[in-house]
């Protein structure tokens, strides 16, 4: 867990200011840098910043970690004591690779301070013997001590059917909480990978052995690993499989299972449907209801507009076209009553809006059919060309006077 901590003190400040940092020619015989800390649940939160040897060449600047530890891990800090607080203070994290030693200030539970790596002796050597003869300068060393890598972790992966990973893989596995105790149970699930990568990889994505077993509880027993990535990334959990069920959809294939929870369908957005007499046989009817924009709000407003029998493909027809219920009760109080569905899309895809019938009807143009109201707006007879008509003599104009006019050029003269 990467988090960046201010504990705002002076005392943590000063010491932040005075950390020494690495900068020598030669390589060096341990590590310092700085470090924050906070304790939380009968953890450490910790944070250490150091700079990067120069003679190490594949990095520049500072380096940065942050990682959650179980607080006995370190020695010198209390076990269940959130709001700690020491002015002066030394504790320590002994690793195979060699120790950390920090000092520093806690207040309220946050601290901060200086630390400083001194290498194993006998690391080097023992992890030879397991085959790594990979270059371990204090730097890598550091880095390893940090993580934790070392014999011990190396030799339960090989007992778990993991021998020849790379130091590479071995620390990638160990930066990704890979732990012996999760491989153990993803074996025992049935997960056993040759490659290491795959249970990082599930790791990464949030895929546990709790959530296998649920899953597998609710009928999903032979997802591959990949299965599990995919699905639990969609967000598909045990919860809202047996909402489905609940709502009559049973033993759902895993990639209906996604795209269902994709498009944004649950319980709610069914049931609400429902609750106004819409109801789909499958899935894939409710998921088209929900991408054209239909929700059981709109069907309510329809019916209070007077479309109470109003079918799917209807709702989606009138959405579709920008047919909203104001727009039917507003073409009701200009007269416009029972008016069909494909009536009312006609109105709404030819432009002919209440505002522009209430332009027409102050003009003393009344009583227009639906075929006028549509054949005066397709030909672009608006309120200033009734008006410029008028300033040329013709009082009276009847609709399609209005558009005879209009097609012989009356507007350019």
């Amino acid at each position: 867990m990467f988090r960046s901590l201010k504990p705002g003190f002076a005392t943590i400040s000063t010491l932040i200011v005075a950390a020494c940092v690495l900068g020598q020619a030669q390589e060096p015989r341990d590590v310092t840098g700085t470090w924050t800390a906070e304790l939380h649940n009968g953890k450490v939160f910790l944070q250490v910043r150091t700079s990067a040897p120069t003679t190490w060449n594949s990095w520049s600047g500072d380096w940065n970690m942050g990682q959650t530890f179980p607080i006995e891990e370190f020695s010198g800090l209390p076990p269940n004591d959130e709001h700690f607080t020491a002015s002066t203070l030394k504790f320590e994290l002994h690793r195979e690779a060699g120790n950390l030693a920090f000092e520093g200030a806690f207040r309220d539970g946050r601290g901060a301070g200086l630390f400083s790596f001194t290498p194993r002796a006998e690391y080097v050597a023992e992890m030879k013997a397991l085959g790594y003869n990979d270059d371990l300068p204090v730097w890598r060393r550091f880095q390893l001590a940090i993580h934790d890598v070392g014999p011990r972790y190396i030799k339960a992966l090989a007992a778990e059917g993991y021998a020849k990973l790379s130091l590479d893989e071995v620390q990638r596995a160990r930066t990704h909480s890979v732990t012996i105790e999760y491989i153990r149970e993803m074996k025992a699930l049935g997960y056993r990978t040759t490659a290491i990568d795959g249970l990082v990889r599930a790791h990464d994505h949030g895929v546990s052995p709790d959530y296998i077993k649920s899953l597998k509880s609710a009928g999903y027993s032979s997802l591959t690993l990949d299965e599990l990535v995919r699905v639990h990334d969609h967000g598909v959990s045990t919860a809202y499989i047996q909402e489905l069920e609940r709502l009559g959809f049973k033993n759902v294939p895993i990639e209906d299972l996604v795209r269902t929870h994709d498009h944004g369908v649950n319980a709610e957005f069914v049931q609400q449907l429902r609750g106004q007499g819409i109801s789909e046989p499958t899935l894939e009817g409710y998921i088209r209801l929900h991408d054209h924009g239909i929700r059981g709000a709109f069907v309510a407003d329809m019916k209070a507009a007077g479309y109470d029998k109003l079918a799917p493909e209807d709702l989606v027809r009138l959405h579709d076209h920008g047919v909203k219920p104001e727009y039917i009760r507003d073409l009701k109080a200009q007269g416009y009553k029972n008016l069909s569905i494909d009536d009312v899309v006609r109105l709404r895809d030819h432009g002919v809006s209440v505002d522009y019938i209430t332009d027409m009807k102050d003009l003393g143009i009344k009583d227009l059919t639906l075929d006028q109201l549509v054949r005066l707006r397709d030909h672009g007879i608006t309120p200033g060309f009734v008006n410029h008509v008028r300033a040329r003599g013709f009082k009276d104009t009847t609709a399609d006077e209005l558009v005879r006019l209009k097609n012989g050029g009356l507007w350019k003269h």
